[in-house]
């Protein structure tokens, strides 16, 4: 079975897509959500967006949470005017 994507909503880098199995969008033919990577990569399937985005959410507190990576050696932090 083929499954199309359709674009529902961007969350900081991350893409939630509705999943259906016709390349015209209908509402009612929605058998579920994705969400991708910034390289198009699937990373879940959920059954309702609220679920998507809730996910999501999770992930990206989870990801400003994690310090931050040093810098190389030699390498002096730059500010921003």
């Amino acid at each position: 079975m083929t499954e199309y994507c359709h674009p529902v909503q961007f969350r900081d880098r991350y893409q939630i897509v509705a999943l259906s199995p016709e390349p015209d969008f209908d509402p009612a033919d929605i058998t579920g959500y994705a969400v991708l990577s910034p390289s198009g990569a699937r990373l879940r399937h959920e059954l309702t967006l609220e679920q998507a985005r809730l996910w999501v959410d999770g992930l990206l507190q989870e990801e400003n949470q994690r310090p931050a990576e040093p810098l190389p050696p030699g390498r002096a932090a730059r500010r921003r005017p």
